[in-house]
């Protein structure tokens, strides 16, 4: 993005051929940087840097993303003269959905995808009916601008997407509206532009507010099956939606999407759990088989020598693993701990003491047991996963009790959330995913 802009500042209207040396030039820059890294690359061409350099000129000449009609100027300097009271009433409006159009334009969409037109239609429409409303010849107070829409992914600025992003679709929904039902079978990806929605639990309890910019229905798109909560407006909203097939294609394209996607669904999925065992409706009956505790510093969660199996969840603190009083390691929240009885039961091998309070969700070793015997997925996935933290964890564990002086770094690959792997994130994600659904099921 920064080699675009430093050509555009050079020259605003570069030839064909200038556009495929710039296309040439980046794809040289991204294959070196991605050397030892695997995975595919897109490459660009020199019609998408053509479409990039058109639509920057449009919000440099003229503000707008939207492509201007032949004599549309000199239109608008009459219509300036003529209807100076509806373009005022209306000004807020627009500057509204210019903020999102100069925002796409930024991530180089073409003009003449779904969701840009959609956009652009939207913006007219809403423009006309302020001046409408005008005409009754009754004040308005015009409500303050919206903020610009800059907090959208980063990643939706990616060159490598774009042909991903080009296939969304615009849509717009009044409050009140229904977008997601809990239960219900679709995997569409919505990534809200302005105003906000309330995520609603199975119990009718309000678990989240999201704001534009945020994106929402990527449990859908990770793991197929029943929503697992309701999505409604609350506001006027505005937002575009990508399709779940689209949206696991582009997974599959960038992991630093995947890790960001499966990060945001674990979260959330863990709110989903809190919520429900903390409800009264679900504490009365008793069904819960994920339990949580808030725990102080310094309580023993698990202590080195007892009998227990159970697999537990960090969901928020820090805790300390020893052994013979030796410290191995610290975890820290988003990852978890207790595998090893919970895969082969035994007596604890080490003692987990909370650093600082502590959020934990705790599964009993017999049901992670039966999940990962019962569901292919978890058995593929998760039990293999598992299986190299285990021998990753035992040989910190052995390293820790020797007398080298100088100790190697560990090798722990999930100490945290973020030293988890893209697969290991996501065998945790299916995991919470089917004890959620075994829990609103019973």
């Amino acid at each position: 993005k920064n080699l675009l802009e430093e050509r555009f500042k050079a020259n605003k209207t570069p030839s064909t051929d200038n556009c495929q040396q710039i296309a040439k030039e980046i794809n040289e820059n991204r294959k070196n940087k991605n050397k030892g890294k695997g995975g595919s690359t897109f490459s660009l061409t020199g019609k998408q840097i053509k479409f990039w350099f058109d639509h920057r000129r449009r919000i440099h000449n003229h503000g707008t993303y939207k492509p201007l009609k032949p004599g549309s100027r000199s239109m608008k300097k009459a219509g300036q003269k003529s209807g100076q009271g509806a373009m005022a009433l209306s000004k807020s409006m627009k500057d509204d959905f210019r903020n999102g159009l100069q925002q796409l334009a930024a991530a180089g969409l073409p003009a003449h995808s779904p969701m840009s037109a959609g956009m652009a239609a939207a913006a007219a429409v809403s423009a006309a009916a302020a001046a409408g409303a005008s005409g009754g010849g009754e004040a308005s107070t015009s409500a303050p601008a919206a903020d610009p829409l800059t907090s959208l992914p980063h990643w939706m600025h990616s060159f490598q997407l774009l042909p991903l992003m080009s296939t969304m679709k615009y849509a717009t929904y009044t409050p009140g509206t229904v977008i997601i039902k809990n239960g219900e079978l679709s995997d569409d990806l919505y990534f809200l532009l302005k105003g906000h929605v309330k995520v609603i639990d199975l119990n009718n309890n309000e678990i989240a507010t999201l704001e534009q910019g945020s994106f929402f229905g990527e449990m859908g798109v990770i793991d197929k099956g029943p929503r697992t909560a309701t999505v409604v407006a609350a506001a006027h909203c505005h937002a575009f939606v990508m399709s779940g097939e689209v949206a696991r294609d582009m997974l599959m394209c960038e992991p630093s999407v995947s890790k960001d996607v499966v990060d945001q669904a674990t979260s959330r999925l863990l709110d989903l759990l809190k919520a429900y065992e903390t409800s009264p409706a679900s504490r009365l009956i008793g069904t819960n088989i994920l339990k949580y505790n808030v725990y102080k510093p310094g309580h023993v969660v698990i202590k080195e020598g007892e009998f227990t199996d159970d697999f537990y969840f960090l969901s928020k603190g820090s805790v300390a693993i020893t052994k013979q009083g030796s410290v191995i390691s610290k975890l820290s929240q988003g990852t978890f701990f207790g595998e090893m009885a919970a895969l082969c039961t035994g007596a604890r091998t080490t003692t987990v003491t909370c650093q600082e309070e502590c959020e934990v969700f705790m599964l009993p070793g017999d049901i992670l047991r039966m999940l990962s015997k019962d569901d292919p997925r978890l058995k593929n996935g998760l039990g293999e996963t598992l299986r190299n933290v285990v021998f990753a964890r035992a040989y910190d564990t052995m390293m820790a009790l020797t007398d080298n002086a100088v100790r190697p770094t560990t090798a722990d690959i999930a100490v945290s959330q973020t030293t988890m792997s893209a697969d290991l994130k996501l065998a945790l994600f299916q995991l919470l995913k089917c004890i959620h659904n075994v829990t609103v099921s019973i």
